[in-house]
């Protein structure tokens, strides 16, 4: 197509912008609006297949209905029946930006920070096509398709996400042959098979952003067990948020566009992947960083602790005063009953004595030592993973030396992760498969990490939740598979008739 033709007596050809197979992309001059558009056409070559036109169709159809700043607005769509030139004209805005490729080839670095903020920028992007309905997957993200403009100072400017071209909206997945739409590289395994689901885009992302970093194309990178490995300078955090975005296993990315902003955005010093998990009112402290996850909270016996003492003193003791007025009222009543007597003078008193002496000093010391956290009795246990081994595991307290349960010198590969949620077992059968009765038994919620030969469980008296999200977080650190187990409980002897 020649430069200055006009095309349904309404757009100027200026100039021809790509051009692929089937595909010439031009940037118009709107004769009407006076506006600059870009005209992409799909020319019934010998190169055409109907695929082509599927795709040329969705991604018109896509566009009609999408309405974002950072997104090309659908304007036009006709037919084209031009001297040497026949098939279908997509109009849309144009939008006077370089793309981040262009950027990076000449020479143009970005900082973390700005790395960031460009990602945080396409997430909201693809929360709106995600939320869209039915979901909307672009499937070719990449840094030819990312636009960026008015950059300034710290800031990374406007960024626009360009080229629907391969499209996928969830409800237009098609039966029998499979067409592969992407760009090498950046593209996630599920993509090849035809399986593209929103993480797909997510994957799509993380690669674009390894390739700001490190300015290798990814394809180019080394890879293990299917995960690209890759040198940066930044921090473990986002090192971790990346790994977790370009995870090979679709299961084990971000379950959401929305999800992966949050975790990018995240502040807290014990951020974890699975953070959304952790119970508003767990006191359990995480620590993680790329090579070492450190877990540290209240062990049974610390947690009950100040509960027991505070049973101890405020029902047994008042029982026992009770008691001990009982035994007055017997020496009273018999005064020859010398048991009496003894339980009055000695009992009594003496429990007297200790609620008074509970309520008005002891109590009071422990209240105000719970609310500054300092607390005599206190113990800890502490778990310590680092290269995908248990390098500690131990008990601490304030003031005795560190228990050590797991010496670091026996630095044991982790093998397997082994979480029971916990149930209540009530129901029986016997030979006949008839229900008896044999009373309750509740299994309680067990997270364990199985060694070569020995077994460790973690977090025995945290609650379910909790457990869940450990084990979640276990799971994601060491890239081992989550075993969820229903252990088999002991059930109660059948009652016996004593001796009948």
């Amino acid at each position: 197509m020649n430069i200055n033709t006009v095309l349904i007596d309404r757009y100027q050809i200026r100039q021809q912008l790509s051009q692929k197979a089937g595909r010439r992309t031009f940037l118009a001059h709107d004769l009407q609006s006076q506006d600059l558009v870009i005209i992409k056409i799909l020319r019934f070559d010998p190169d055409f297949q109907w695929d082509d036109l599927k795709l040329f169709e969705r991604e018109a159809s896509t566009l009609q209905n999408l309405d974002h700043p950072a997104i090309p607005k659908y304007l036009d769509y006709f037919e084209i029946e031009e001297p040497g030139t026949r098939g279908f004209a997509l109009v849309q805005t144009y939008i006077n930006a370089p793309s981040l490729e262009s950027i990076v080839k000449e020479g143009r670095k970005f900082s973390e920070v700005e790395v960031i903020a460009l990602a945080d920028r396409i997430l909201s992007i693809l929360t709106y096509l995600h939320h869209q309905h039915p979901p909307v997957i672009h499937r070719d993200i990449k840094p030819s398709n990312i636009l960026l403009t008015n950059r300034s100072g710290h800031s990374i400017g406007d960024v626009y996400l360009v080229d629907f071209g391969s499209v996928q909206t969830v409800a237009s997945k098609d039966g029998g042959t499979i067409t592969i739409v992407g760009s090498y590289g950046y593209i996630p395994l599920e993509q090849f098979g035809g399986h593209t689901t929103t993480a797909s885009d997510l994957y799509s992302l993380g690669m674009t952003v390894i390739y700001l970093l490190t300015g290798t194309h990814p394809a180019e990178l080394a890879q293990v067990n299917g995960r690209v490995k890759f040198t940066a300078e930044i921090s473990n955090k986002f090192h971790r948020w990346l790994e977790k975005m370009t995870q090979p296993h679709l299961e084990k990315r971000f379950e959401s566009a929305k999800l992966a902003q949050v975790a990018l955005a995240s502040k807290d010093g014990s951020y974890g992947d699975f953070i959304h998990l952790k119970p508003a009112d767990s006191k359990v402290k995480l620590d993680r960083d790329r090579d070492r996850l450190q877990l540290k909270f209240k062990t049974l016996f610390a947690s009950k602790t100040i509960e027991t003492i505070d049973f101890l003193c405020s029902s047994v003791l008042p029982c026992m005063m009770m008691l001990g007025v009982f035994a007055w009222f017997l020496y009273l009543v018999c005064p020859l009953i010398i048991i009496g007597l003894v339980a009055a003078l000695l009992v009594s008193p003496l429990h007297i004595l200790l609620l008074f002496m509970y309520w008005v000093s002891i109590r009071p010391l422990l209240i105000v030592a719970q609310r500054i956290n300092i607390n005599l009795f206190q113990k800890y246990t502490i778990v310590t993973i680092a290269d995908n081994q248990l390098s500690e595991f131990k008990y601490a307290g304030n003031l005795d030396r560190y228990q050590q349960l797991h010496q670091a010198s026996k630095r044991s590969a982790i093998e397997s992760i082994v979480y029971n949620p916990g149930y209540t077992f009530d129901k029986y059968l016997d030979a006949n498969g008839k229900s008896v009765s044999r009373g309750e038994v509740k299994v309680q919620p067990e997270l364990s990490l199985l060694l070569k030969s020995e077994r460790y469980i973690i977090g025995r008296g945290l609650s379910q939740a909790e457990l869940w999200w450990l084990s979640q977080e276990l799971s994601d650190f060491l890239n081992l598979e989550l075993h969820i187990i229903y252990p088999t409980p002991q059930v109660p002897p059948e009652p016996s008739c004593g001796g009948c």
